[in-house]
């Protein structure tokens, strides 16, 4: 029997009239309401306030789901639990909502139970499925592919239907699941974000009916993006969402999900505190290294204050990188002495030692994919090959004790104290069967969650860093086990405005990771160049967690200098940055080619103090005021093009 789930958050049929439950978190407020029997979403919005009386509000009742009986609900100040059952199928459904503190948003939970003695498949479960008034809708999401990501999309929403959705196997490929959606009549501007690494989709459809209201849904996708089975006595949970509302603007909206992530999401115990300025090998090592090289460069990476030096890929094997990952032995060709070497020297120069693992894959020439062709995501009967790489399935006992004990080695004969896991393979949506027909990838997804936190508790002094070609799988469900994320593999300083732009509105800063690494992709600094664009260079990454990737060796003394101060004045402002409410005080520019000025206000509540970072780009004004949330003007002057300029503000 196939069971259709997509009307199940809001619709039961209840045993007696009457019924009325809310949640409420700071001044976001959702109702739910017994009518005619039907439990329907009698309010999403501010608090205390109703939608229009005369919308008649009401579910999409087709299918079985419409007919599931109420059974109990168990309410609190900050938690609703809503548990049904169907009156002709073994199924029971609980449906979960939490209110998170002060914070303005509020998650939502959804478990199915197969009670019967035989299997049963369920289609795609809409986590949110909401019939929201007539109104004038504007819809803003996250798109962009690799290099590109996170571009701001904004839309008015006319008739029809809208869909957005991945399918390759990592949450944020092409579309963040993540979305904002303001109501013009009303003013109030709604938005959610899905915890989940894996495919999804989210819809938005209106009738052309004038007094059309408009139907808004997102959902994880399972393989094949058809049903999943829910084995007899098993139980499905599927991954939160949370959302929220707003009267302000799109930032004030952001910033009460970034407030979410801070206390809710991200690990307590965060050994990224304060969050730690890298050098990282990749960019001027890309291939060939010597342990000497790298020697070199941890001096001058020291020298400039660095507190990390993490070895990036293509430490291990002796061909190609990217086909022999998965062994994870150290060359004794670019490492005569082992790596033991290289660690030793960084931790004498007062910095930690990280290294750079795709934990999740195997290159096609690793003898681990040779000899254990079993361990890997199955198509047609054979392991799934991409990009030169096998896909490790992690809901496999053997898989996860052999990456644990790869783990474990590198801490102990390496002294590692940052691990960045990289992803750079796309899944996809089709698997052959396996244990849970349709939940291949997630039962992967939901296995590597475990074995993250795991590896956290068994080294709370480790910081680990997720990668995904760039910020390719960075969501909220990755960001509940990792410290950081890398957001992008491009770069170059002026694409970087656009990223970081992006990222600032999705997550809260303190996750964003990203790096300078000079004029081209390969670590190389035009030398020389004028002191305000070595310090644009520098102070585009400044607008989260900093690091830099380059060439250190061949600096002159003055760039070395404008660094050196550059990385002192990052020290100070981390702190503020880190917890910081973020406005974004100019539209995001143009990834290849921005214009104007970029500005982004960071507020930190704790602190009391405002850091503004402000960029001159081409033919922007040689100054501008800027009106500060909160109050209070900043003139900024800049005499040329592509320069930046930090600010900091006392309390206010």
């Amino acid at each position: 029997m196939t069971i259709r789930s997509s009307v199940l958050l809001l619709v039961v049929v209840l045993p007696a009239a009457g019924q009325q439950w809310s949640l409420q978190s700071g001044s976001f407020e959702i109702r739910l309401a017994q009518k005619d029997g039907v439990v329907i979403l009698d309010h999403a919005g501010l608090a205390g306030s109703a939608w229009d009386p005369k919308f008649e509000r009401h579910p999409d009742t087709g299918g079985l789901l419409g007919e599931f009986l109420f059974v109990s609900a168990q309410p609190t100040s900050e938690h609703l639990l809503i548990t049904l059952r169907h009156p002709r199928v073994p199924l029971v459904a609980e449906l979960s909502y939490t209110a998170y503190g002060d914070t303005g948003v509020i998650g939502k939970r959804v478990s199915l139970v197969n009670k019967g003695e035989r299997p049963l498949a369920v289609d795609t479960v809409d986590l949110i499925h909401w019939s929201l008034p007539p109104s004038r809708y504007e819809l803003t999401y996250l798109y962009g592919p690799w290099g590109h990501e996170r571009q701001v999309g904004t839309e008015m929403l006319g008739a029809g239907a809208r869909e957005f959705r991945t399918e390759t196997g990592r949450s944020s490929s092409d579309y963040s699941p993540w979305f904002a959606l303001r109501d013009l009549d009303s003013g109030v501007r709604y938005g959610a974000q899905l915890a989940w690494s894996g495919n999804w989709r989210m819809r938005f459809e209106r009738r052309a009916s004038r007094d059309a209201g408009l139907a808004v849904s997102m959902a994880p996708l399972f393989d094949f993006n058809a049903s999943a089975t829910i084995a007899p006595g098993e139980r499905l949970d599927l991954p939160e969402i949370v959302f929220s509302a707003s009267t302000g603007d799109l930032d004030d909206l952001a910033n009460q999900f970034h407030r979410y992530q801070r206390r809710y999401v991200f690990p307590k115990s965060d050994p990224n505190r304060p969050l730690q300025v890298q050098f990282n090998s990749w960019y001027p090592f890309q291939g060939p290294m010597t342990a000497a090289e790298l020697i070199r460069s941890a001096d001058v990476a020291a020298d400039l204050g660095a507190e990390t030096f993490v070895l990036d890929a293509g430490w291990y094997g002796s061909g190609q990188w990217d086909k022999q990952l998965g062994d994870w032995i150290a060359d004794r060709t670019k490492f005569p002495h082992g790596l033991e070497e290289l660690s030793e020297h960084v931790r004498r120069r007062g910095m930690k030692f990280g290294m750079w693992v795709e934990v999740e894959n195997a290159g096609l020439e690793s003898k681990t994919a040779r000899e254990h062709p079993g361990w890997f995501f199955q198509y047609n009967g054979a392991p799934l090959e991409t990009a030169n790489r096998r896909h490790l399935d992690f809901s496999q006992p053997e898989v996860r004790a052999w990456t644990r004990a790869v783990l474990d080695r590198l801490v102990r004969d390496y002294h590692i104290s940052w691990v960045k896991f990289d992803y750079n393979i796309e899944a996809g949506n089709r698997f052959d069967a396996g244990p849970r027909p349709g939940l291949t990838l997630a039962s992967h997804i939901e296995s590597y969650y475990r074995w993250l936190d795991e590896l956290r508790a068994a080294y709370p002094d480790l910081t680990i860093e997720n990668c995904a070609s760039g910020g390719l799988r960075f969501d909220l469900g990755i960001l509940a086990h990792t410290h950081t994320s890398w957001l992008s593999d491009v770069v170059n300083p002026l694409p970087s405005l656009q990223l970081a732009y992006g990222c600032t509105l999705e997550f809260a800063p303190e996750v964003c990771n990203h790096w300078m690494v000079g004029d081209m992709d390969n670590g190389t600094v035009r030398q020389p160049a004028p002191e305000s664009w070595y310090d644009f260079m520098f102070r585009v990454p400044m607008n989260g967690q900093f690091g830099f990737s380059s060439r250190v060796v061949d600096w002159t003394p003055e760039l070395r200098e404008r660094a050196r101060a550059n990385i002192e004045l990052y020290k100070r402002i981390r702190t503020v940055i880190a917890g910081a409410d973020v406005y974004h005080l100019t539209p995001q520019p143009d990834h290849d080619y921005p214009q104007g000025w970029m500005a982004i206000q960071y507020t930190n509540a704790e602190s009391h103090k405002t850091v503004l970072l402000a960029y001159r780009l081409k033919g922007g004004e040689p100054e501008r005021t800027f009106h500060l949330r909160g109050g209070g003007d900043v003139k900024v002057s800049l005499p040329a093009e592509y320069s930046a300029a930090v600010i900091e503000v006392g309390a206010r």
